[in-house]
């Protein structure tokens, strides 16, 4: 409301200053000119005052003009010609030669009135000064008809507004007293609430929040659980590691003295019973095959990192892993997609484990004259290599098992299950991961190792 009142305050005199300046030429014309001695020039005066107080646009309370020294020369009101304004008003605008406004409030009848004064002068030289008052009833009245305006849209906005709210009030209390029994009936065991029916407003909104918190509580669950399961499986491990371990040196003793008996019952024995001394034979060897893994896994846990280049690493695993292949009728296809080579910081020995066991397995599980795929490739800030095979697969529910200690997709007395368990050891002491797609005629195991060997300073 006060910017109001000052835009309409503002224009009046705005307007005001604008008519004043606009009578200052032919004013002071009309003054020279009656000082030449010409009669019209008074007739002439008064004309532009009775024009100022009749405009129509602005209330007009008086209009006159003063000589250089204050003495009224014309005015809308004739009594007053003659008369000497010596206000403080009057002689600041003919001294200074300033236009200057003030207004007075509450003057003569009770209104406002806004005083104008403009200095008569040209070319340095005074002659005298025009006086208008203009009167602020008409700005006030329409003020106070604003507010009245104002106040009334005011109270039926309220109004208005009350009762709207108190309508959406009765609206949002039912669905949010459901959602608060939805919210209530969640549980820590279940982790599931029955929500009302989508909407699509502010409750609904609530709703969606509600929703993403209890799925994000759900995750954090979920993510709980495999930290256990994890910290499990880890014990596990652990435990398994050891036991293996002492199995493996129980064992290997034993083993010892069989090989060494099979050697001297070789040199002695018939045609007949040496058909039976070689299946002994290859029962020893798978013995002490599994043993060897046994003590693989058992000693798993100790990594000598060195930086060695791709390249030299491609070189070697695709050299043994071609040599390991020669029994079976298969051809390995071995590319080094990581140009330029880098340096990776890893136990090269465990990691061409890695590659020989997951190159094994996928020739087991290859067709005959199949094909097998090695190959290299950086993945961001991971080095990579993966083996593909054109198998049947692994099947879904030994996905989850795949790399479980003991456990094997193969017939029995074909696969240890210890294997695939190595691997994963290996690759996650590197602070890697081991990864499997699968399905019906391809298989692809791909490993990924961390460039510069990221976990180990914190691990050491």
């Amino acid at each position: 409301m006060h910017v109001e009142e000052r835009n309409l305050s503002g224009k009046l005199e705005s307007d005001g200053k604008l008519l004043l300046t606009s009578m200052k030429v032919p004013i002071i014309n009309a003054i020279i000119n009656e000082e030449l001695g010409s009669h019209e020039a008074r007739d002439f005066l008064d004309n532009l005052l009775e024009e100022i107080v009749e405009n129509r646009e602005y209330k007009t309370v008086y209009a006159f003009i003063t000589d250089q020294h204050g003495k009224v020369i014309a005015h809308n009101r004739p009594m007053e010609y003659g008369k000497v304004y010596n206000d403080p008003f009057t002689l600041a605008a003919l001294s200074d030669n300033k236009y200057r406004s003030m207004k007075v409030h509450g003057e003569g009848d009770g209104n406002s009135v806004l005083h104008m004064a403009m200095p008569l002068n040209i070319h340095g030289k005074s002659w005298g000064a025009l006086r208008v008052g203009f009167s602020l009833a008409p700005l006030e009245s329409m003020l106070d008809s604003m507010k009245r305006t104002i106040w009334s849209f005011s109270a039926l906005i309220f109004l208005t507004g009350t009762t709207i709210f108190y309508i959406i009030g009765l609206t949002m209390t039912r669905p949010l007293r459901q959602l608060s029994i939805a919210m209530a009936d969640v549980t820590h065991e279940t982790l599931d609430a029955s929500l009302p029916g989508q909407r699509r407003d502010e409750i609904g909104l609530l709703q969606r929040s509600f929703s993403a918190m209890i799925d994000r509580l759900k995750q954090s669950e979920a993510e709980r659980q495999r930290a256990v399961l994890s910290m499990v499986q880890n014990e596990k491990l652990a435990l398994t590691g050891k036991l293996v371990a002492g199995v493996a040196h129980e064992v290997n003793n034993p083993l010892a003295a069989i090989s060494s008996c099979l050697y001297n019952l070789g040199l002695s024995a018939s045609e007949k019973m040496q058909a039976d001394i070689d299946t002994l034979k290859q029962g020893f060897f798978r013995i002490q095959n599994i043993v060897k893994q046994l003590s693989d896994f058992s000693h798993a846990g100790n990594l000598a990192l060195q930086p060695v280049r791709s390249d030299l690493f491609f070189h070697e695993a695709a050299s043994f892993g071609g040599m390991a292949l020669k029994k079976h009728s298969l051809s390995l296809k071995a590319a080094d997609m990581c140009v330029p080579p880098v340096a990776i910081l890893m136990d090269k020995g465990k990691l061409h484990q890695v590659v020989l066991d997951i190159l094994i397995n996928a020739a087991d599980a290859s067709p005959p004259q199949g094909t097998i795929e090695f190959s290299t490739f950086l993945c961001g800030d991971h080095y990579c290599f993966s083996v593909k095979d054109e198998g049947e697969g692994v099947p879904d529910e030994a996905r989850e098992k795949i790399f479980e200690i003991f456990y094997t997709t193969k017939p029995s007395g074909k696969g240890s299950g210890i294997g695939l368990a190595i691997c994963k050891t290996i690759v996650d002491m590197h602070h890697g991961a081991i990864l499997l797609d699968s399905r019906r005629g391809e298989t692809v195991f791909t490993v990924m190792i961390p460039i510069n060997g990221e976990g180990h300073n914190e691990q050491d």
